[in-house]
């Protein structure tokens, strides 16, 4: 019987590392996408870009409006592996269009931050220029699909930046 047993525990052993082997853990979206993910959610007006910041672990907050037409948020958050970071947005509302501006500092990198700015270029969603110097690592992109968004970022003196405008024409509505 316990040679039976100790049979049962061997094979159950041995087919646990295929078991194991057979789920796969999602990849992991790096801290700066997040963070410019976030920044989108903002620019693009979105009423829901507080919450969903939240949501994703951000100390988000809309801050006192000084008009009907502006809106302003702020937000922190520590970015694993960069450091701890502060957003601030703000969206306008203008007759033809909303503008929508979200900048993110860490301004005391903390981590290996070094290969964030090219993790943004290369996401395929912005194209422009990169430029990396002994100053540091430096990005003007603008938005593939959509040349109304505008990215700046940066890796420079400890310090890394997202910094981005999104302009949304509003449908003409004739009036």
């Amino acid at each position: 019987m316990r040679a039976g047993l100790a049979l049962i525990a061997a094979l159950a052993l041995c087919t646990t590392p295929v078991v194991a082997q057979g789920k796969t853990k999602a990849p992991t979206v790096p801290q700066s996408v997040q963070a410019l993910e976030m920044c989108e959610t903002f620019a693009r007006g979105d009423v829901l870009a507080v919450e969903a910041a939240i949501e994703k672990g951000w100390d988000a907050y809309e801050d006192g409006g000084e008009s009907p037409y502006v809106k302003s948020y702020s937000g922190s958050k520590e970015l694993a592996g960069i450091g701890y970071a502060t957003m601030f947005a703000l969206v306008e509302d203008y007759p033809n269009a909303t503008f929508g501006y979200c900048r993110v500092d860490v301004s005391e990198v903390t981590g290996n931050a070094d290969n964030e700015v090219q993790i943004i270029q290369s996401l395929g969603r912005y194209e422009g220029q990169v430029i990396q110097n002994g100053d540091g690592n430096f990005a003007s992109l603008t938005g593939t699909e959509d040349k109304n968004r505008m990215l700046l970022t940066h890796l420079a003196d400890g310090k890394f930046v997202i910094q981005l405008s999104i302009v949304t024409p509003k449908a003409d509505t004739g009036n």
